[in-house]
């Protein structure tokens, strides 16, 4: 009975992460071998859905977006967290648990409410972004409409086309993009904040008997020993950025001008609740994960190399 024991507690929580996980897991992987739209028959395909996934450009294309947002919002992120947290890693500032809240704020926003916030932000008439840009004498920016890549704009004035994947996220993309950045911005902060108040103070007392500069205790003190934090926040944040959704189905539910913003799961979502191609939309979710895993399995194997746990 007392073997028995452990295994009575657990079985209540194993039995739900039975039924609401492993089972809709392994049903999924099970329908991405048929081809089915909610009738009562379903049709074995075999491995068509996942032939006719890594041959289609439409998927391809929301790779190509789903890498855009990915290469945008990471480096930022980590950036802008990093700053942020060297900044408020005063414990004697006047105010430092409120100006802590106020960053940390947009991480326990909902993607729909600030989704619906961005959309009101840079809307073509009514935005306030374009209002300031009017005042500075500038012509209001479809920001939300246009297909345009940034980086092409940006080379637009030198009459050079660049190739389609140098082109760069559409600006609709990369105002997503930015609303992407506001919110991780805050968890990054957090988690930076947590690193750095446990390196020891006597690291850089010793350093500065040495005579070192502020920067050279950041380059040599605080970014090593916060490696790992970086490390944690890398993997976290590539993760959770293969998975964005809600800010792109409040700002551009058509999936935006000329499909650009229309990342991996965002196609997903259509191909099962709009075309009704469930054992496509499947095989295209098992996809992605193995891309997930397997862009994981690279930052571990090449970045981790990188990092010191002491």
């Amino acid at each position: 009975m007392k073997k028995a024991t452990p295994y009575i507690f657990i079985a209540p929580a194993g039995a739900i992460i039975g039924f609401f996980l492993l089972y809709p897991l392994i049903y999924s992987f099970a329908i991405s071998f048929f081809e089915w739209d909610l009738s009562p028959t379903m049709t074995f395909v075999g491995l068509r859905n996942y032939s006719q996934i890594l041959s289609s450009s439409e998927f391809w294309d929301s790779m190509l977006y789903t890498a855009y947002y990915i290469l945008g919002v990471l480096p930022f992120s980590l950036l802008i967290g990093f700053l942020f947290a060297n900044l408020l890693n005063d414990s004697t500032m006047k105010g430092i648990g409120f100006f802590r809240m106020i960053y940390f704020l947009p991480v326990v926003t909902s993607p729909i409410a600030a989704g619906m916030g961005f959309s009101f932000l840079f809307s073509t008439e009514l935005g306030y972004v374009n209002h300031i840009i009017s005042l500075f004498g500038g012509d209001y920016i479809n920001w939300l409409t246009n297909p345009q890549g940034v980086i092409q704009i940006l080379f637009n004035w030198t009459g050079i086309q660049l190739p389609r994947i140098l082109q760069g996220p559409s600006i609709a993309l990369f105002v997503i993009i930015l609303m992407g950045i506001w919110q991780n911005i805050g968890y990054a902060m957090v988690v930076y904040l947590a690193g750095l108040q446990n390196i020891p103070t006597t690291y850089y007392e010793a350093a500065a008997l040495s005579g070192a500069n502020r920067f050279q205790m950041l380059r040599k003190i605080t970014v090593p020993l916060l490696s790992p934090t970086t490390f944690f926040l890398l993997i976290m944040f590539s993760i959770s950025s293969f998975q964005v959704f809600g800010p792109i189905m409040v700002m551009t539910p058509d999936g935006g001008p000329l499909n650009t913003t229309s990342v991996v799961v965002f196609r997903l979502y259509r191909e099962a609740f709009s075309y009704y191609r469930f054992g496509y939309a499947s095989a295209m979710a098992f996809v992605l994960f193995l891309f997930v895993i397997f862009l994981t399995a690279f930052q571990v194997k090449t970045i981790e190399r990188t990092v010191h746990y002491e």
